[in-house]
């Protein structure tokens, strides 16, 4: 019944909440306030409930349904669902060619030409057979996989993780998925089965890093007309004395001259 680290879903649109200290809650998304019961197994009660209700909200796999999908995510899957098929293939090709070659060699010149087509028909069923298998396993492999990418994987895929480096989170309750090498991880806190999709991983923490370095951008942009804002601060403060000192010596000068003149006038 431990609900440690589980996230504290909103009872009415089941997006993830901050609990306070004093145990309420206010949705962030559609501004329900809650409050959790404050005694230890009712309050675990309550968050298990509200866990339970997200992962029936989302679609859920039997064994067998898993077990089938996690054969489309698997990079080897192609090798798995042929096994040693095309080797056989081979070999039974190889075998029918030798042996249709060998009987009809051995026939004398007077066998019609109607019965060797037919003996050459008859060694040709076992190669076609098995070249019929070694083609249609991995066309219905190929066909099977983009309906299950187009319609299913979808449905299944983990959440993104909220910052690069993050665990990805369950698709069912947003809860941190446990790291994993295999293509399903079932979420800790409601049991739902999530397809780690690295794809979509990738294209957010590739998401994640634009943005980041937009905000870098704009920083530097920030940063970068502050440094030139100040730069003609401090040029229009020396023009500034410079224009002062210039036109004090101006002025005494001009007085001078004026002076002079007017001395010389009297």
């Amino acid at each position: 019944m431990s609900v440690e680290g589980a996230p504290v879903l909103c009872k009415r649109c089941g997006a993830p909440t901050e609990a306070q200290a004093d145990l309420s809650v206010r949705c962030p998304f559609c501004g329900m306030p809650d409050r959790l019961p404050s005694d230890d197994l009712g309050r675990a009660l309550e968050i298990r409930g509200r866990l339970t209700m997200a992962a029936a909200r989302v679609a859920q796999m039997a064994s067998s349904e898993a077990a089938l999908a996690s054969v489309f995510e698997r990079r080897g899957a192609f090798w798995t669902v042929m096994g040693p098929f095309p080797v056989l293939a081979l070999v039974v090709v190889a075998y029918g060619l030798f042996a249709a070659y060998s009987t009809l060699s051995a026939l004398p010149a007077s066998v019609p030409d109607s019965v060797r087509l037919d003996l050459l028909v008859a060694s040709a069923y076992a190669p076609f057979l098995f070249l019929g298998i070694t083609i249609s396993l991995p066309l219905a492999l190929l066909v099977g996989r983009r309906s299950y990418g187009r319609n299913v994987r979808p449905l299944l895929a983990a959440r993104p993780p909220r910052h690069v480096g993050a665990p990805m989170r369950c698709r069912a309750c947003g809860g941190d998925l446990a790291p994993t090498r295999d293509a399903f991880v079932t979420c800790r806190f409601c049991r739902t089965q999530n397809v780690l999709a690295a794809d979509l991983a990738r294209d957010a923490a590739r998401r994640l890093d634009e943005e980041l370095a937009a905000y870098r951008a704009q920083a530097n942009g920030v940063l970068a007309g502050t440094s030139h804002a100040a730069t003609h601060m401090t040029r229009t403060v020396f023009v500034c004395f410079a224009v002062v000192y210039v036109g004090m010596f101006a002025l005494g000068a001009l007085a001078r001259v004026a002076f002079a003149a007017l001395g010389g006038a009297g």
